[in-house]
Parts: structure tokens; C-alpha cells; sequence
């Protein structure tokens, strides 16, 4: 038991600012990405208590995380109405930003639909299209279209506010369609 605990608090310090990172995208609101963590790292202490697969951890938090996440929101959007006061976000942290286009990335990435977000932040995240189709209940074989349309939106979203960030771009290569 005390491997365990160790190996967990292990992978907390290893992960869990990532792992919080990324549900703040996805929840929007700090009580729930913290939530979100505590949630994910509970089920991993339970994963690895009960013998769980420990091959691939990263990838499995990140799942573990990703539909906690989708089910707080759930949960959210059904118990609680809509009102300005509850767009409360969790704020980014600061960078700089001299001319403002990290401000409007940011800007651009929270008005995509949840789906989008989810694949974008789970790619920053490196993982592999497999444990992106894993975390985010999708086909294995539809990651690649769906990552590219969540980036070309990302970065028409990018222009329309003004900005241009040939890094958004999606890559080609030359003959490729």
C-alpha cells in the first residue's frame, strides 16, 4: 500500500499541473479543473490499489481526466442555469504578451465548440492519436480529420479576430490534399 501511495503522489507531482492545465480549458471554471484533478488522481490511487494496467499512465490520466471533465459539465449545464455571473473562468496564466496575440489565441480557443478543445488541448498535451481517440471517445481513425478541422478553425477564429499566426496554419505537404 505505501508503494502505491508513493507511486501515486509520484505521478501527481509529475502530471498533475499538466492535468490541470487541461481540464481548465475544457471546465472553464478553477473549482471544477481542481475537481477534475482530485477526481482523476482518486481513480488512479484506486487503478493502482486494484492492480490496474500501468503501461501507459500519461495517456490513461489524460482519459481519466478528459471524461470527468465531460461529466461535470454535464452536470453543470444541467443543474445550474445560464447567467453571466457563471462564466466565471479560470484565469490563464500570465505570459507575455507585447502585441496581444496570445490573448487572442486564447480568446479564439475558448469560443471553439467543447469537442474542438478537447482534441487541441489533448495534441498540446503530446499524446498519440490513439489515446486521444481513448480520451476523447472517438474513432482512432477520425483523430487525424477531426484534430486538422479543430485547428483550421482555430486559426479562422485566429484571423477573424484580427491576428495571423502562420504557426495555426495546418502544415501540407506539397501534393497533399
Amino acid at each position: 500500500m505505501q508503494g502505491i501511495t508513493e507511486a501515486a503522489r509520484d505521478l501527481f507531482q509529475a502530471h498533475g499541473t499538466a492535468i490541470y492545465r487541461f481540464a481548465s480549458v475544457l471546465v472553464r471554471h478553477r473549482e471544477d479543473a481542481e475537481d477534475v484533478v482530485q477526481e482523476t488522481f482518486m481513480k488512479l490511487l484506486r487503478h493502482l490499489e486494484g492492480g490496474g494496467d500501468t503501461t501507459n499512465l500519461r495517456g490513461w490520466l489524460f482519459t481519466v481526466a478528459a471524461h470527468a471533465a465531460r461529466d461535470r459539465q454535464r452536470r453543470r449545464a444541467r443543474w445550474m442555469p445560464w447567467a453571466p455571473e457563471h462564466e466565471a473562468t479560470v484565469p490563464p496564466p500570465v505570459l507575455d504578451d507585447e502585441d496581444g496575440r496570445i490573448r487572442g489565441a486564447r480568446e479564439a480557443l475558448r469560443r471553439l465548440p467543447d469537442r474542438d478543445r478537447l482534441l487541441l488541448a489533448l495534441r498540446a498535451q503530446g499524446l498519440s492519436y490513439r489515446e486521444i481517440a481513448a480520451a476523447a471517445s472517438i474513432q482512432p481513425a477520425s483523430v487525424g480529420r477531426l484534430l486538422a478541422r479543430a485547428a483550421d478553425r482555430w486559426a479562422a477564429a485566429v484571423r477573424n479576430d484580427g491576428g495571423t499566426y502562420a504557426v495555426f496554419e495546418r502544415r501540407t505537404t506539397p501534393g497533399a490534399r
